[in-house]
């Protein structure tokens, strides 16, 4: 049996995919940045608005990238703690916007990122809630969470913890 011009041609087209499906992933490991070198740091927590009720805080991160690749964030996911007292936790997502929308970490270089962040009052929060609203500058702020760190066709989830 002679196999024809056409018949070639489908199954070059064919052995093609199927090297394109099965290289692409190993191209795109060998080559992807290594993203857990993507520090993740609390930098600022300022209050934006406080009642009797509940305090808005302002939350800042500061994501930095001293890879040659650029890199991006779809969530942030932490708990807060004021002197030691956990506040709660909180998301900053990013998850329903499409990539190239999202917060750019630029190869050696860093981006902030803020959310809001709301403490409600309670029995348990008093003393704390009180020395937030009446001098935030003297609290010691701290997190603790794990952000989605992507590039390309790679997500590592991060984890971090800090004071400031």
């Amino acid at each position: 049996m002679i196999i024809g011009p056409r018949r070639i041609i489908l199954i070059g087209a064919i052995a093609a995919i199927a090297a394109t499906i099965i290289l692409l992933p190993i191209i795109f490991a060998q080559t992807a940045p290594d993203l857990n070198k993507v520090d993740v740091r609390l930098s600022k927590v300022s209050v934006t608005k406080a009642d009797e009720e509940k305090i808005d805080l302002k939350v800042v991160f500061t994501l930095a990238n001293p890879t040659e690749q650029t890199a991006t964030t779809s969530k942030i996911e932490y708990e807060l703690f004021a002197d030691g007292v956990l506040l709660g936790p909180q998301t900053i997502s990013y998850e329903d916007i499409p990539p190239n929308g999202r917060p750019a970490i630029f190869g050696n270089g860093s981006v902030d990122i803020s959310g809001p962040f709301v403490v409600e009052y309670s029995d348990d929060l008093a003393t704390i809630y009180d020395k937030i609203g009446n001098d935030a500058q003297n609290v010691r702020w701290g997190v603790k969470g794990t952000a989605q760190i992507e590039s390309t066709l790679t997500t590592v989830p991060k984890d971090f913890q800090n004071e400031i």
